[in-house]
């Protein structure tokens, strides 16, 4: 063979890894407590060093993934100027995007996202998408409660930016990204299953 073929085989075979480590990591990063799209965006740069990256520098590789986010937002606005995003739950230093219809809240592992704090109950809580898009909180009789910006509530309706508390714990609802970093800050034990 040629040097040529040889040099197209290896980057066909580096190339079908780098697609494999990206995939690895869009798997792992729920499992950290970390957005997958994120990490795959930051990760994707680094090529075939993108899952050892990932897996031993998650924070630089969220970094590079929110400078790509705020170098592609621009081009993602819709014609009304409002950036279409996921929904999201952000906690300090944690974000989960809403992505099932059900999402329940708890101190137990078999819960969809896991809060591991005394205050938290094993089922503390669920969010619902209704048939309109909006997510509403129900509260599933914790001990501690839950408060919607201060007020105690059984059952709401989530607006973009309600601050939700879960116990001690304090988390936000966001429809849009656009202040998600002024809200990232810190660290609270959040786990996603």
């Amino acid at each position: 063979m040629s040097g040529q073929t040889w040099l197209a085989v290896v980057f066909l075979v580096l190339a079908v890894i780098w697609l494999a480590e990206l995939v690895a990591i869009h798997r792992w990063a729920p499992r950290a407590g970390r957005d997958p799209l994120l990490m795959v965006s930051g990760a994707a740069l680094f090529f075939v060093f993108a899952l050892p990256l990932a897996r031993s520098a998650p924070d630089l590789i969220e970094q590079v993934g929110h400078l790509w986010e705020a170098l592609v937002r621009p081009l993602s606005r819709g014609r009304s100027g409002n950036l279409q995003a996921t929904p999201r739950l952000v906690m300090p230093g944690r974000t989960v995007l809403l992505v099932q219809d059900r999402v329940r809240i708890g101190r137990y592992p078999n819960n969809d996202i896991v809060i591991d704090h005394p205050t938290v109950s094993a089922y503390h809580a669920e969010l619902i998408r209704r048939p309109d898009g909006r997510y509403e909180l129900v509260d599933r009789e914790s001990r501690n409660g839950t408060r919607i910006n201060g007020t105690p509530v059984r059952s709401a309706i989530l607006r973009h930016g309600d601050q939700i508390t879960l116990g001690a714990i304090t988390v936000h609802f966001l429809a849009t990204s656009t202040t998600e970093q002024a809200l990232n800050r810190g660290g609270v034990p959040l786990r996603r299953r």
